[in-house]
C-alpha cells in the first residue's frame, strides 16, 4: 500500500487518490483537466491529495463534536471561495458534514458595533451614494445620478415632469443611515469573520498532516513541478 499522506495517523492511500482523480475525469469538466504525466497533471494530483486530507480533517472534527450532516446547503460566492481557498471551498461546497462542522465551529462568532460603524464610514459610495432617479430619454428608461451629465433639475422636478430631453420618473435610491445599513453590514462582516475563523482552523489542522515526498502541497516551491503563483 502506497501512502500519500497521514491525517491523525489515518492514511490517504495512492489508490484513494487515483480513484478520486478518475471520478473528477468522469465529471462534467473532466475534459478540461490536464493530462496525467504533465506538470499540471501532477499538480492536480497533489491538489487532490490536499482535498482528501481536508475531508478527513473535517470528518475527524465532526466525530469529536458528535455532528451529523444537516441544515440548508451552503452557497459559496466567488469572494467566499477566494477567502477559503480552492481546497476548503471544494470541501464545503460538496460535503454536508463539512458544512455542519463549519456552522458549529463558527456559531459563536460575533461582529461588534464598532466594526459595523467603521465599515459604514469607510464605504460612503455603497451606503451614501446620493439620490438616483429614473429618466426616460428617447424611449429608453434608465437610472441617473448627480455624477452624470444630466440637468440638476432632474433631481428636484416632480415625477412626470419634462426637463430638457428627459421625462423624470421616480426616485430609485437614497442614502442609508447607519441604523438602516447596519443589518446588512453586520451580515456581511459576520460571514467574512466566520470564513476567516474556519479557514485559519482548517489551515492549521491540514498543515499537521504528514505528506509523502512527491505529494507536497501544489504551492510548495520545493518540488520541480511548482507552478502555483499568487
Amino acid at each position: 500500500m502506497v501512502i500519500a499522506a497521514l491525517v491523525e495517523g489515518t492514511p490517504v492511500t495512492l489508490e484513494q487518490v487515483t480513484a478520486r482523480m478518475a471520478a473528477l475525469r468522469r465529471g462534467p469538466r473532466g475534459d478540461l483537466l490536464p493530462a496525467d504525466g504533465t506538470t499540471e497533471g501532477r499538480q492536480l494530483r497533489r491538489w487532490v491529495v490536499q482535498l482528501l486530507v481536508a475531508e478527513r480533517v473535517v470528518a475527524a472534527e465532526a466525530r469529536r463534536r458528535g455532528l451529523r450532516p444537516g441544515g440548508p446547503p451552503m452557497e459559496l460566492s466567488a469572494t467566499a471561495r477566494l477567502e477559503l481557498g480552492s481546497v476548503m471551498a471544494a470541501v464545503l461546497a460538496g460535503d454536508p458534514l463539512a458544512q455542519a462542522v463549519y456552522r458549529d465551529l463558527t456559531a459563536d462568532v460575533t461582529v461588534p458595533d464598532e466594526a459595523v460603524g467603521r465599515y459604514y464610514a469607510a464605504n460612503p459610495d455603497r451606503y451614501r451614494p446620493g439620490p438616483a432617479r429614473l429618466v426616460t430619454h428617447r424611449a429608453i428608461t434608465y437610472a441617473v445620478t448627480a455624477a452624470e451629465m444630466v440637468p440638476e433639475a432632474v433631481f428636484t422636478a416632480p415625477e412626470g415632469a419634462r426637463v430638457g430631453e428627459f421625462v423624470v420618473g421616480a426616485y430609485t435610491r437614497r442614502d442609508l443611515t447607519l441604523a438602516e445599513a447596519a443589518p446588512r453590514i453586520r451580515a456581511l462582516l459576520l460571514d467574512a469573520a466566520r470564513r476567516r475563523r474556519f479557514a485559519l482552523w482548517a489551515d492549521a489542522r491540514c498543515a499537521a498532516a504528514v505528506l509523502t515526498p512527491g505529494y507536497e502541497h501544489p504551492g510548495d516551491i520545493s518540488h520541480p513541478d511548482h507552478t502555483h503563483r499568487h
